[in-house]
């Protein structure tokens, strides 16, 4: 067992179990625009990207900001305000 004193290191690389009480409390404490950066991270595909230059990311980024706008909206006007931050649940076929 190694101990790694936590106030002479990164406290986000070292962080309790995932699921824990201490792990939930910190989680609940993360800001919106944290989460935001998450999903832009891992569910538009930026986090392992092969994009070079600043302004191919920068509006590549700006247009996953937009579409993940664009759907939420699409969410709330079609009545699902409890889906506006999905990014994978289905928009149901009306027809």
């Amino acid at each position: 067992m190694v101990r790694i004193k936590l106030d002479e290191h990164d406290r986000r690389i070292f962080v309790p179990a995932h699921g824990s009480p201490s792990w939930q409390r910190g989680y609940n404490r993360r800001s919106a625009l944290e989460r935001i950066n998450n999903r832009i991270d891992r569910h538009f595909g930026f986090e392992l990207h092969f994009i070079r230059g600043i302004a191919k990311m920068t509006t590549r980024v700006g247009l996953a900001i937009a579409v993940m706008m664009a759907m939420a909206l699409g969410h709330v006007r079609q009545g699902r305000p409890e889906q506006m931050r999905s990014l994978v649940q289905p928009i149901p076929a009306t027809g």
